[in-house]
């Protein structure tokens, strides 16, 4: 009667031993696991039956077993654990089940061996509905930001001036903080290099000591033995090296992002001068990769070094803009190519996309100020007007040809000496 009702229940519930075989699945397991296993899963290892999720499940299970304490895992930080659907109540459609997982301790009071109890919620309805109601509420926040900064530049004719305004004190205030942000991850590192070493000799420590327990007494030995069973040395010694590395990649990760940012936003001078192209090039895809991680970027260039004469900061914005599209551009997988190539006294940059691609009745306004086809609150129609205008300054040209659905290409051409460029400001006054 206990296997008809936990049969019924609408979770998952499965008990495996300290060997992470199987012993027990009730129907939600059951009727997840292919035909051919459902009469064959005991004493089969669980991460063989479920594959996915190995060595996190391992990881969850044996600290239940050492610690001899609950785990949890919630969907908001591991969504998907087992491979499973879930059917929504209403449309009937299939989508990767949302999970929330308990793994219990549990003890045979007869036997006295121990087991764990694995409690899995199918949590999908209240994930979507959860991920729904963040996706509104950013919406607003965005239509909101919107509004406030419609509103305050409103009563503004020069949105050419205001863009560029707005993005040099952007990169100012960008580098300053990637300044600022130096000096604790110097530190940071620099103590977790000394921790890493302290934990190396401390290991050595107690293991040197372990080795050496069958030279002592019966009494300090069982002593030792239980001190080392109780603060769980085994699962600490595999541990402890695996987190300080993770911690230190992450570190320098960030490292990497903000001298990127401090090298790309901070210009020394104002005015013409000299720009090493691939340095830039390499520095502007580590930034949009950071913001946009879904496609994958590649750079392409024959030439170890490049170098032109210009203004950095129209320039830089003018690539950053572009590359920016790209990205937005591509929803889920794709791809973005940067490439460099030097034509007699010529460098072209082409950035080839595998994106959405640009409708072809768009494709003669997207240099127009203002003009967006991206939902109200997601783009002010700015940034192909301020790239344009940037590459005009460095007389050059800008093309682009796309195709729906297929991809988009622009082609950028900057002289590689030029003597001078005008503000945006001088062009107004030109103008009027």
């Amino acid at each position: 009667m206990f296997e008809q009702l936990v049969d019924k229940l609408p979770v998952g519930i499965g008990i495996v031993d300290e060997s992470f075989n199987v012993v027990y699945l009730n129907e939600f397991f059951l009727d997840r696991l292919p035909q051919e296993l459902r009469n064959d899963f005991k004493q089969k290892p669980i991460t063989i039956l479920f594959h996915g999720q190995e060595k996190f499940l391992k990881r969850r299970l044996k600290s239940v077993f050492v610690l001899q304490h609950p785990s949890f895992s919630y969907w908001e930080q591991r969504p998907h654990i087992f491979p499973f659907k879930s059917s929504r109540p209403i449309t009937g459609e299939e989508t990767q089940m949302y999970q929330n997982m308990e793994i219990l301790p549990i003890k045979d009071k007869k036997s006295g061996d121990r087991f764990a109890c694995i409690f899995l919620q199918d949590v999908t309805a209240q994930a979507s509905y959860f991920r729904t109601q963040q996706k509104l509420s950013e919406a607003l926040k965005k239509e909101h930001a919107a509004q406030v900064k419609l509103i305050r530049k409103l009563d503004q004719a020069q949105s050419q001036l205001i863009q560029a305004e707005k993005m040099a004190s952007t990169g100012q205030l960008a580098a300053g903080i990637a300044h600022e942000i130096n000096n604790p991850i110097g530190f940071v590192a620099a103590n977790l290099d000394t921790l890493s070493q302290y934990a190396t000799h401390l290991i050595a420590i107690c293991n040197g000591v372990h080795e050496r327990l069958d030279d002592l007494n019966e009494d300090i030995k069982d002593q030792l033995e239980a001190l080392y069973s109780t603060h769980h040395y085994a699962l600490l010694k595999e541990d402890i090296a695996e987190l300080i590395e993770e911690s230190s990649d992450g570190l320098a990760r960030v490292k990497d992002i903000v001298q990127n940012l401090k090298s790309f936003s901070l210009q020394t001078a104002e005015g013409i001068q000299t720009i090493e192209v691939c340095t830039l090039c390499n520095q502007l895809i580590s930034l949009i990769s950071a913001q946009y991680g879904k496609p994958q970027y590649k750079f392409d260039c024959a030439l170890e070094k490049i170098e032109i004469m210009g203004d950095p900061g129209p320039l830089k914005q003018a690539l950053m803009n572009v590359m920016i599209n790209a990205a937005q551009a591509i929803n889920d997988k794709g791809f973005i190519k940067l490439t460099v190539i030097e034509k007699g006294d010529t460098v072209v940059f082409k950035i080839l996309d595998s994106g959405c691609g640009i409708p072809q009745n768009n494709l003669k306004r997207i240099f127009e100020p203002f003009f967006t086809t991206k939902p109200e609150g997601q783009g002010q129609g700015l940034g192909l007007s301020v790239a344009y205008t940037a590459i005009e300054k460095h007389h050059g040209k800008i093309s682009i040809s796309s195709k729906e659905g297929k991809g988009t290409v622009v082609e950028i051409t900057i002289p590689k000496f030029i003597t001078s460029t005008q503000s945006v400001e001088e062009d107004l006054a030109d103008a009027e």
